[in-house]
């Protein structure tokens, strides 16, 4: 593929939940990578992988609190997660993926330090995602994701944002399965139990909600992404006044975590998140969503696994549903 001299553009990259397991930052897959017109934007990278049906399912498979959908790609069985916080339709981990003329984009890193070549495969054939065929899709960006091998061995890819922008989704980790709806709220809505409606808004990247919220008296901004578990990002003063109101509290089952209180969304008490990680670092996605507010709170399973979900990205509402 000698066309394709292309230079190692900029790639940022975060991993949020460090599993008591692993010991590792697991990778929520955000980033970008700096355009020039030799590389396919975004939406022409894997572009062919696009759900077109009205209405389709999917099911999945939790595995450590993050959603999978089995599948496979060349011939490799194996899970892609289904992941909100990735935009690209398809990433592939070439760790476990054969591929061959790949084009060296960049250089990523995870938050624990390591680092990763970002590559463009021209083509990649006999890709099914659950009951889904595509027979091949172009440009796919690959990376070595034999760290989130340590969630589940057989780990493939990612599939993200762009693969269902037309729809809304909805997650239901109880039944294990998300279904898509190109339809409007009266369909997705039909027989559930809406528990609140919250409004969001997305600023630098289209796959990112972003809704404020309070903790007791502080005030946070909350990302929302099914792809980690979820971080509350503030100072050590934060820390230690919602340690000593009581908001915050070390976890019972897990030296490394805390259980979060008091949070208020829209109006909404919500439940007590157990089991999250409080780091006094900065985000490191941060600039990359468009966040700059000084507390940043992380919405994943650790949160959504209380209800239903709708994530109606169309309407910029994400609905909360009796499970």
């Amino acid at each position: 593929m000698k066309p394709y001299h292309l230079p190692p553009m900029s790639y940022v990259s975060t991993k949020y939940k460090k599993t008591g397991i692993f010991g590792l930052l697991i990778a929520a897959h955000i980033g970008i990578i700096s355009a020039n017109d030799t590389i396919p934007p975004k939406s022409q990278r894997a572009a062919e992988i696009q759900f077109t049906p009205p209405e389709i399912t999917l099911p999945i498979a939790l595995v450590k609190g993050y959603p999978f959908i089995n599948g496979s790609i060349s011939g490799v069985h194996g899970k892609l997660m289904l992941d909100t916080g990735s935009q690209l339709s398809l990433t592939i981990n070439n760790h476990i993926i054969p591929t061959k003329n790949n084009i060296e984009i960049g250089t990523g890193f995870f938050g624990s330090g390591q680092h990763f070549s970002v590559s463009l495969t021209p083509e990649i054939r006999n890709i099914h995602i659950g009951p889904v065929t595509f027979p091949k899709a172009t440009f796919v960006t690959s990376q070595d994701a034999r760290q989130l091998e340590n969630i589940t061995p057989d780990f493939i890819g990612w599939v993200g944002y762009n693969a269902w922008a037309p729809y809304a989704l909805k997650l239901d980790y109880r039944r294990e399965k998300a279904v898509l709806y190109r339809g409007q709220p009266v369909t997705y809505l039909r027989g559930e139990h809406v528990i609140a409606t919250l409004p969001f808004e997305t600023r630098k990247l289209p796959n990112h909600p972003i809704m404020p919220a309070t903790i007791g008296t502080t005030t946070v901004i909350t990302a929302w992404d099914t792809g980690q578990y979820g971080t509350l990002y503030t100072s050590e003063a934060e820390k230690a006044h919602l340690l000593h109101s009581g908001q915050l509290k070390p976890s019972a089952t897990d030296a490394d975590s805390f259980d979060l209180s008091g949070l208020r969304i829209d109006g909404h008490n919500m439940p007590t998140i157990t089991g999250i990680s409080v780091e006094t670092t900065r985000f490191a996605a941060a600039t990359p969503i468009g966040l700059n507010e000084p507390n940043i709170l992380t919405i994943g399973y650790g949160f959504l696994q209380h209800y239903k979900t709708v994530w109606d990205y169309r309407q910029h509402s994400l609905y909360l549903l009796t499970p």
